[in-house]
């Protein structure tokens, strides 16, 4: 059975040394303070007894006495046929003492009985037999104790604050010890995190300057490392391999299902239906392995992405005039972005950014209604030039938004609309490796806007208006 305050730490695990330090340093004192009572209360009923002893022998050899012996809080009595008589007066007594009845109630036989209360005073007592048993002569002794008992609490209140001001300097003293004694610790999960997908067959943690206690640790995590590095090597090589033997037999499909829809003069509506279906799903699941290569390049550290000057409207130009057979007249330009009156250029690589738009693009297109429209807009924003994919749909949750930059995850708002959760991720690997960024706002009116980020070109001052509603007026798509 564990105590509580001593289980296992849930929390900070300085806090929870420390709080388990001064618990077990207050234990330890109340130890001492119980321990100091006994020894005291010990000390007094030995001292009682060696009187008692004392006494009896001088009895026995020199015989009763009255008012011989005078000791310091002691009174002692001879009762024997013929009634009682003092043996011993107390040099300090002030009050009345306690009658030998009341004594005889408290004792048990020769034992040391008390401390027991008398009109405010404490005593011990106890009753001997001079000589043998039957000679009905006994030997009475009472001791009043209340000096010393009191002389014992006020150590023992001394004691308590002592142990108080001792467990804040052991606290202070305590907050330091752990801090450096845990900071090696610290310094080990610092490396911990350092640690990436890229780096995991290069990266070590180093077993000489670590305490015998975490050389373990760290033996144990490199042994983790190895075998993650080789699974992940493993896994990134599959994804490689099956994605660059999947681009051949997915080009050949798209490429006879076109072919055989141009030369296809005997074809019904519906054949020529499945056809295009066959064109666009192959042309999808081209798109799909594109992206997964270039996880894989970036995940091996093999993505190189070219960054020149280009002009953004152009590339968005080129994004809806490929974009519109699937788009079905529901792709154009934002009201915004046909009032600029001057080109604007940023810094990057124009075809991977119109990969970043088309995934953008073909996303908005399933989230937003049938009817629903999806525009392109963009903004010289201080040194940096912003692209909006604005659409018409449910919207991005504000919690969901990080999520939806991470391999495989989708939001909450995706309801059954089919996806694979990458293409995101792609747009979010790209942007870092040109040197932008992804983000997501909303629209206004409504909807998502999924804004790419880029460095403006160098010597450009632009300014633009705000991007407008995209219900606002709408530039018919081109």
């Amino acid at each position: 059975m564990s105590i509580p305050l001593l289980a296992r730490p849930h929390g900070s695990l300085r806090q929870w040394l420390l709080s388990g330090s001064l618990i077990a340093v207050l234990a330890g004192y109340g130890v001492l303070l119980l321990a100091y009572g006994w020894l005291a209360e010990f000390d007094r009923r030995e001292a009682h007894r060696q009187v008692a002893s004392q006494l009896l022998a001088w009895v026995e050899k020199e015989g009763a006495q009255p008012g011989h012996a005078s000791l310091i809080g002691v009174n002692a009595w001879i009762e024997t046929s013929a009634g009682t008589q003092p043996l011993a007066r107390a040099m300090n007594r002030s009050h009345g003492l306690p009658p030998l009845a009341m004594m005889r109630r408290q004792q048990r036989g020769g034992v040391v009985a008390g401390p027991w209360l008398y009109q405010g005073h404490s005593y011990l007592s106890s009753t001997m037999h001079v000589g043998a048993k039957q000679s009905g002569v006994s030997l009475h002794l009472l001791q009043d104790v209340t000096l010393d008992i009191g002389r014992q609490q006020r150590n023992s209140l001394l004691l308590l604050l002592f142990a108080g001001l001792s467990t804040l300097v052991s606290g202070t003293l305590l907050r330091s010890v752990l801090k450096a004694g845990l900071r090696p610790l610290e310094d080990l999960g610092d490396r911990m995190e350092q640690i990436e997908s890229e780096t995991l067959g290069d990266k070590r943690l180093p077993l000489a300057p670590q305490p015998r206690e975490l050389q373990r640790i760290a033996g144990s995590f490199n042994d983790l490392l190895d075998r993650l590095a080789v699974s992940w090597e493993r896994q990134r090589a599959f994804v490689n391999a099956v994605s660059h033997e999947l681009r051949t037999p997915i080009t050949l499909v798209s490429g006879y299902a076109a072919r055989l829809q141009r030369r296809g003069t005997n074809l019904n509506a519906a054949q020529r239906e499945q056809l295009h279906l066959i064109e666009e799903e192959a042309g999808r699941m081209g798109r799909m392995v594109t992206d997964l290569l270039d996880i894989a390049r970036s995940d091996s550290g093999q993505l190189t992405l070219r960054r020149n000057r280009f002009d953004v409207g152009d590339a968005c130009l080129r994004v809806i005039d490929r974009m519109q057979p699937m788009a079905a007249g529901r792709l154009g330009l934002a009201p915004q972005a046909a009032e600029l009156e001057h080109s604007v250029h940023a810094v990057g690589d124009p075809e991977r950014l119109e990969q970043c738009l088309i995934n953008l693009v073909e996303n908005a297109l399933k989230y937003s209604p049938a009817t629903g429209l999806v525009q392109l807009a963009w903004e010289p924003r201080g040194d940096s030039v912003v692209l909006h994919v604005l659409d018409q749909g449910p919207g991005v949750p504000e919690e969901d938004r990080a999520l939806l930059m991470k391999r495989f995850q989708r939001g909450r708002n995706t309801g059954d609309v089919p996806g694979s959760g990458i293409g995101l991720a792609v747009v979010d690997t790209l942007m870092q490796a040109m040197g932008g960024s992804v983000e997501i706002g909303e629209a206004p009116g409504g909807g998502a806007d999924f804004q790419l980020v880029l460095p403006a070109a160098p010597g450009q001052e632009l300014s633009s208006p705000a991007p407008s509603s995209p219900r606002a007026a709408q530039e018919a798509p081109s």
